[in-house]
């Protein structure tokens, strides 16, 4: 088994890191939309959902292939996996609230629906984050200690797969960005070969034209 410090320490963070920036960030953005562009305020609409699926998306996976492991076989830490899956279910509930929120920015972006909706991320950004830090320094070092890395690659494999192949482009470009050289260095040096070089050629800036789309003309 994986000591503390292992791969689980080194890139749940990593991940965690996306929904920390990137749901901040739209928080923003929402605020800074000019209401009489549709173009853009359905792009910004279309990350938070991307976002918001991604979430979903890990979640998932960590409820199918880690909390039964660690309950199996750290059963002394049986009450804190099982917080960790109920607050699982409190955001899918903040969840909710939110997309009803962005439904009602799109479908009508005044400066009150804009204002509700960025209330909304506000609030959902302090119950994830709270789950993720508490994850992090909690849970994680659980991950290496009781999972093998065979085991917690499958999680990162899974939990990839969920994404279709154009969201694949977004994912490791959301990864890219918030990475240090160090960790983009870690992460491609498990990618097969193609895989790479497909990023370099193709992936890089579907990205890039994506998250300009989100940002505004100003990122180009």
């Amino acid at each position: 088994m994986s000591s503390a410090g292992g791969p689980a320490a080194r890139e749940m963070p990593l991940i965690h890191r996306i929904f920390r920036r990137q749901f901040a960030e739209v928080q923003a953005l929402v605020q800074e939309a000019p209401a009489g562009d549709t173009t853009r305020i359905g792009a910004v609409a279309d990350h938070l959902g991307f976002l918001l699926d991604g979430l979903h998306m890990h979640h998932t996976t960590e409820d199918d292939l880690i909390w039964p492991k660690l309950l199996d076989r750290a059963s002394l830490d049986a009450p804190l996996v099982k917080r960790m899956e109920e607050q699982h279910q409190q955001i899918d509930a903040s969840v909710a609230e939110l997309r009803a929120a962005m439904s009602a920015w799109r479908s009508d972006p005044t400066p009150a629906t804009s204002a509700a909706l960025a209330d909304r991320i506000g609030e959902f950004l302090v119950v994830v984050k709270g789950h993720l830090d508490e994850e992090e320094q909690i849970v994680v070092p659980l991950i290496d200690r009781h999972l093998t890395e065979a085991e917690w690659q499958e999680v990162g494999e899974r939990g990839f797969e969920k994404f279709t192949p154009a969201q694949r482009w977004i994912a490791t470009g959301q990864l890219v960005e918030v990475a240090t050289p160090e960790e983009v260095a870690m992460m491609f040096s498990t990618l097969p070969p193609p895989v790479k070089v497909l990023w370099r050629l193709i992936g890089r800036r579907k990205y890039r034209r994506y998250i300009t789309a989100v940002r505004g003309p100003q990122f180009e």
